[in-house]
C-alpha cells in the first residue's frame, strides 16, 4: 500500500467529494435525515462541482494550501482542512475544520498522520489552540479525546435546512497535541 500526504489541489474536487460524500454516508447514517444522506449520493456529479468552486475560492483566497489529502495507491481516501476559528468563542484558536477517512482506511494511522499535519499547519500560522466541532454521537470524539481534547460545549450544528447537535473539542495546548501525536 502506497501511502502519500500532500497539499489539496483543485483537480482532486471529485476525490475530495467523494470521500466527505462517503464517509457521511458511514458516519452519519442514523444522524441525519436519510434524504439528505441519499441525496449527497444521488446528485454526486452536481455536488462535487462545488466542492470544486470552493477549492478555487480557497486557491483565489490563498488558502488551498491548508486543505490536505491522503492517496493510498493514487486514489484519495482521507481528507483534512484547517483553517482560523470562525467561532467567536474561540478567536485566538485554529480551527480542524474537517478531517475525514474513508471506513475502509480507518485505524491504519492515516486519520492521525492527517490531524498531525494539520496542527504542524495551524502552529506555522502562529495559533497556541486549537478546537473542532465533531457531531455528538460520532464515534471520532474517542480519537480526538484520546489526544488531550476537552469537551467544551454542545451546540446546535446547522447542515442545509436541518439542525444537528456538534460537540467542541478544544486543545489548550498546541505542541502538547502535536507531542501526542507524534508517538
Amino acid at each position: 500500500m502506497n501511502i502519500i500526504y500532500r497539499k489539496a489541489r483543485v483537480e482532486d474536487y471529485e476525490g475530495i467529494y467523494y470521500v466527505s460524500c462517503y464517509s457521511w454516508d458511514e458516519t452519519y447514517r442514523g444522524f441525519m435525515p436519510d434524504d439528505y444522506l441519499d441525496d449527497r449520493i444521488n446528485n454526486f456529479y452536481e455536488r462535487s462541482l462545488n466542492t470544486k468552486k470552493y477549492l478555487e475560492k480557497l486557491e483565489n483566497d490563498g488558502d488551498l494550501d491548508k486543505y490536505l489529502v491522503c492517496e493510498v495507491d493514487g486514489k484519495i481516501i482521507g481528507i483534512c482542512q484547517y483553517l482560523k476559528s470562525h467561532n467567536e468563542k474561540y478567536p485566538n484558536s485554529g480551527l480542524l475544520g474537517a478531517l475525514y477517512v474513508l471506513k475502509k482506511y480507518q485505524k491504519l494511522g492515516i486519520g492521525k498522520e492527517l490531524f498531525r499535519l494539520a496542527t504542524i499547519g495551524l502552529i506555522d500560522l502562529g495559533y497556541n489552540s486549537i478546537y473542532l466541532e465533531c457531531l455528538t454521537g460520532n464515534k471520532a470524539i474517542d480519537f480526538y479525546t484520546k489526544y488531550s481534547g476537552v469537551l467544551k460545549e454542545n451546540i446546535d450544528y446547522p447542515i442545509s435546512d436541518f439542525t444537528v447537535k456538534a460537540d467542541i473539542v478544544f486543545y489548550e495546548d498546541i505542541n502538547k497535541l502535536k507531542e501526542l501525536l507524534e508517538k
